[in-house]
């Protein structure tokens, strides 16, 4: 599809009346958490303008993953140094990339299997630098504190259960099976990390313990479920 027309009808499409509105009616905390259908509709409307961008300049969505990706890489950098609020808002800046990818490459057609595999390969590396920076700053940059070890092995609890979230759906997505229940999916996990990024340091070993305890909760709950599933068939 031409990017100019493209660009031309999502000008000409009309707006949600207030995607705010949409975003303060409706949404129970709990789908709020959990980023459901109603606020990610909210939010892909909210960064409409940046897509229109996209368009109009031609950007490739593969080309945004991996901006994106760098854009996490720095984030985790800056975790790793301990500015934490800079952290977190560059994580959002990333994480929002990760959204428009998808979104951008369903409206121009370029859908692919490769840009699929690029995405999550490069979500899982991103995510594995991030707690890698946060591991880094408790181990060589933290004031010394006799907790600082128990928060390097909470980072490496909640890494091993984020990747195992994933995991797990892929494999029994590869088996033939749906499987996205769960709580602490990689949007929850990176607006759970960014809070506490923004929140301060003493807030984010909080996002940590939540995100460790969720996270493997979510990837034993979805091993649990397709055991459900393989037993009603």
């Amino acid at each position: 599809m031409n990017p100019q027309r493209l660009s031309e009808k999502l000008l000409r499409t009309p707006s949600e009346p207030s995607a705010v509105r949409r975003f303060d009616s409706g949404i129970s905390l709990v789908e709020c958490f959990m980023l459901g259908p109603k606020v990610k509709d909210w939010y892909v409307n909210l960064l409409e303008p940046v897509t229109r961008t996209s368009v109009r300049f031609g950007i490739h969505p593969n080309a945004l993953t991996i901006f994106g990706f760098g854009i996490t890489v720095l984030s985790a950098v800056l975790f790793g140094i301990g500015s934490f609020r800079w952290a977190g808002l560059v994580l959002f800046i990333g994480g929002s990339l990760d959204v428009l990818d998808g979104h951008l490459a369903r409206i121009t057609g370029m859908k692919s299997i490769f840009g699929a595999l690029l995405d999550s390969t490069l979500d899982r590396y991103a995510e594995i630098a991030v707690f890698i920076g946060i591991i880094v700053y408790y181990l060589f940059r933290a004031p010394v504190d006799s907790l600082n070890n128990i928060w390097v092995i909470v980072a490496i609890t909640g890494v091993s259960g984020s990747l195992m979230v994933s995991y797990v759906r892929a494999r029994a997505e590869g088996l033939g099976q749906e499987c996205a229940v769960g709580l602490m999916q990689r949007p929850e996990r990176v607006i759970c990390l960014g809070l506490g990024a923004l929140l301060g340091e003493m807030y984010l070993p909080v996002a940590l313990v939540l995100i460790a305890v969720v996270s493997n909760v979510t990837a034993i709950s979805r091993v649990f479920h397709i055991w459900k599933q393989s037993t009603k068939t």
